[in-house]
């Protein structure tokens, strides 16, 4: 279990960490990286993923913190690494994101790539556990994740 709680912190350390950066440095001017395919942009998003619902801080702290909890839920019934590991990285995700709603009432974005939407490092991770997520089921059929056994 230790080590859930440690991919956990770290990728909630990780996005709370580079988040600060943001703020202090790219607010008065982007960075361009990559030839202008990649620049740190930072941006306030008061909705969910690509601005969504804008405005509904409220809905969006009570999903989260039910989906956490769940997916702790899920970390200590499952009985498969690499489902825990996915579990781990969106609710340490979705935890960083979480942290800024309630603490400054809106989601830090910096990550720009022209062709998708701003997004910040927990939005990386739980795009990573929910994608493992999607390949496990796919692959194994979906046993672990309803903690049904096979016979």
């Amino acid at each position: 279990m230790i080590y859930w709680i440690i991919i956990i912190m770290l990728t909630f350390v990780l996005d709370q960490l580079t988040k600060a950066k943001a703020e202090n440095i790219f607010v008065e001017i982007p960075v361009n990286l990559l030839g202008g395919i990649l620049s740190l942009t930072y941006v306030q998003n008061r909705g969910g993923a690509f601005s969504i619902l804008e405005g509904k801080r409220r809905f969006f702290i009570i999903v989260s913190i039910i989906l956490i909890l769940f997916l702790c839920y899920m970390i200590f019934k499952s009985t498969k690494n690499l489902y825990k590991f996915s579990y781990s990285l969106i609710v340490g995700g979705a935890t960083g994101n979480l942290f800024d709603r309630i603490v400054k009432g809106y989601v830090v974005d910096f990550i720009d790539i022209k062709v998708i939407p701003v997004f910040n490092l927990a939005d990386f991770f739980i795009t990573c556990g929910v994608l493992l997520l999607i390949f496990l089921i796919l692959r194994e059929g979906g046993e672990e994740l309803f903690l049904k056994k096979k016979h």
